[in-house]
């Protein structure tokens, strides 16, 4: 996927111009920036969410899952509820949350969950999709760093050999989740 965006910005606030980078195909690639510099904008433009630019996006698709920043989660139902909603069979609900350590809170109602347990949740729902591209943003808020490394672990072998795009400003979840590519902007 080739990116080139001449500029984005938001009424007289320009956040970037003359951006070029590419991202390989079928591999996990690394996007890192300082906080502010709009690292999630640039995701949401990669994942077709942004239109409102000038330049273009090329390799398109339309099958893209994107992890959001905000975990944009029900949260008066149960965490195993939030997950069926997606269409996904139960057992392959259960599956993901055992390998994210929400196995025993499946029943909760999301609104008595940590920020952690929430992120998680959110990141399961992304892993039960199916699609040509992943984008996640910020994938690891609020997880400690133990927690973070055997998610890291599961996301890295669940996604192996899909096009996955990353974007944080911690360099250490690159190289969590084995990125191929670490494109740093911003400096």
């Amino acid at each position: 996927m080739k990116v080139n965006i001449k500029k984005k910005a938001f009424g007289s606030d320009v956040i970037f111009s003359d951006l070029s980078l590419t991202i390989k195909e079928g591999v996990t690639s690394f996007i890192m920036a300082p906080s502010g510099w709009g690292k999630t904008t640039l995701l949401r433009i990669m994942a077709g969410l942004d239109d409102d630019y000038e330049g273009t996006v090329e390799s398109k698709c339309d099958n893209n899952i994107v992890l959001f920043q905000e975990n944009r989660l029900v949260e008066g139902i149960s965490v195993l509820s939030n997950l069926k909603a997606l269409g996904v069979k139960e057992e392959n609900s259960i599956d993901v949350l055992s390998h994210l350590s929400l196995y025993e809170e499946r029943n909760k109602k999301v609104s008595e969950l940590s920020g952690g347990m929430k992120r998680r949740v959110a990141l399961s729902r992304v892993l039960l999709l199916s699609g040509d591209r992943y984008f996640l943003d910020e994938p690891f808020t609020g997880l400690d760093d133990e927690c973070k490394r055997e998610i890291a672990f599961y996301i890295a072998k669940k996604l192996s050999g899909k096009t996955v795009v990353v974007v944080s400003h911690n360099k250490e979840d690159s190289l969590l989740l084995g990125a191929v590519d670490t494109l740093v902007l911003g400096e």
